[in-house]
């Protein structure tokens, strides 16, 4: 759609960077406004936020590198820097990020996914509109009402899919989190057990990313049973935390 701002003084600012750090902004921004749930003060809220942007970044990089390997090596210093983040490597390494943050502040992990949770998908939801504003993350080709047209010459949709209606993934997605920001949100200022904000998140992820998975029209890696890498990863992870989240439950009710 419109990769770049107007130049200014000679320069091309890239929207994905712009909305990525909108929704880096927003999620901190949202962390602060709720600091007193998780009892922390600013200056320990601002080192956690530190170690979890810097996890995240790193994570999604080493993601991104693995699973492109080939691709990555033959583009070029600016693509390599701007652009190719899996956001699931992110989530890992925010995670590790996260772990060995708390433990040395002596909080609880999970008190503290529960509090990050939130943000989280509210960050991700104003990034993938930077996502359809570059034209990665691009859908597959419809005669649905949905589609799109990607015409710009400086998208990252390939050639022989511009002028081409396609799904909008990247805004699915970007809606889908915003509505799992708001539950969210809600469920973390009323949860009687902590981690129930936490799975909630993973489990409603996961299955947001399960379907999307099937309407994109990027490299999606060799399927295995019919299903994408990614598709095994939310699988795994939706069973998972549907697992831990009810036999908490189920605990609790017996005890």
């Amino acid at each position: 759609m419109f990769p770049y701002l107007p130049e200014i003084f000679g320069f091309k600012i890239p929207t994905y960077g712009i909305m990525t750090a909108l929704g880096y902004g927003a999620a901190i921004y949202y962390c602060i406004k709720n600091r007193k749930y998780l009892g922390v003060s600013k200056e320990v809220l601002a080192d956690i936020l530190f170690y979890i942007i810097l996890g995240a970044l790193i994570g999604g990089k080493l993601f991104y590198i693995f699973f492109n390997f080939d691709s990555f090596w033959a583009s070029t210093l600016i693509e390599k820097i701007r652009f190719g983040f899996v956001f699931y490597g992110g989530f890992i390494g925010a995670v590790i990020a996260l772990f060995l943050c708390v433990k040395n502040k002596n909080i609880s992990l999970i008190k503290a996914m529960d509090f990050f949770a939130p943000a989280l998908a509210l960050g991700h939801a104003i990034g993938r509109i930077g996502c359809f504003l570059a034209g990665c993350c691009y859908g597959k080709p419809t005669d649905s009402f949905l589609g799109v047209v990607f015409n710009n010459p400086d998208t990252l949709v390939p050639h022989h899919l511009q002028h081409t209606h396609i799904y909008p993934t990247q805004l699915f997605e970007s809606i889908a989190n915003f509505i799992l920001f708001i539950i969210l949100a809600k469920i973390y200022k009323s949860q009687k057990k902590q981690g129930t904000t936490a799975l909630t998140y993973i489990m409603g992820y996961a299955l947001i990313r399960f379907i999307i998975e099937f309407f994109r029209g990027d490299d999606r890696g060799s399927s295995i049973l019919g299903l994408y890498p990614s598709q095994i990863i939310a699988l795994i992870l939706f069973c998972s935390a549907t697992f831990w989240l009810f036999r908490g439950f189920l605990w609790k009710n017996k005890h």
